[in-house]
């Protein structure tokens, strides 16, 4: 499988979702089936039948969790310039037409949330700004048509 690219909070976070998920999720609906099942007629019972399909849903994050950790790369740094845009590099910008300021942290794929700021390096603004640097004009066909940007700062985060 193919390496999956995170930062190290994102890794942490995962880390952090997988544990708690095996340790209190994963008992508590223990706990609701066995507790729903002595109520009897479980073929009926929607409680007993809620309860396995939540541990369905909690069996399968739990097993995803563990996929993508078992195939994250932590990127920590790159053997790009710090002046240029990299993995975990926050980038500030300009949308040409609009004029509007934009400020993204670039990330991995299953990290990515532009509305929290953070954009996936596999996102089409994402490849057109890596490997840039301050000054430099990017274009991005959207499905609206062709964006301009201006990349007006790149910075690395303290880690």
């Amino acid at each position: 499988m193919e390496k999956i690219p995170l930062t190290r909070a994102g890794y942490e976070k995962l880390i952090r979702e997988l544990e708690f998920l095996s340790r209190v999720e994963r008992p508590q609906v223990v706990r609701q089936i066995l507790e729903a099942a002595q109520e009897g007629g479980v073929e009926k019972n929607p409680d007993f039948q809620s309860a396995l399909a939540h541990r369905q849903r909690l069996e399968r994050r739990i097993k995803q969790l563990q996929q993508i950790l078992a195939n994250a790369e932590v990127l920590v740094g790159s053997n790009l310039s710090p002046r240029k845009v990299r993995f975990n590099s926050r980038v500030k910008i300009l949308n040409l037409a609009t004029g509007q300021e934009l400020e993204f942290k670039l990330v991995g794929p299953l990290e990515a949330d532009a509305n929290a700021g953070q954009l996936s390096i596999a996102s089409p603004l994402g490849k057109a700004l890596m490997g840039r640097a301050t000054g430099d004009k990017v274009q991005v066909m959207t499905p609206r048509g062709a964006r301009g940007y201006q990349i007006l700062e790149i910075r690395m985060d303290k880690v």
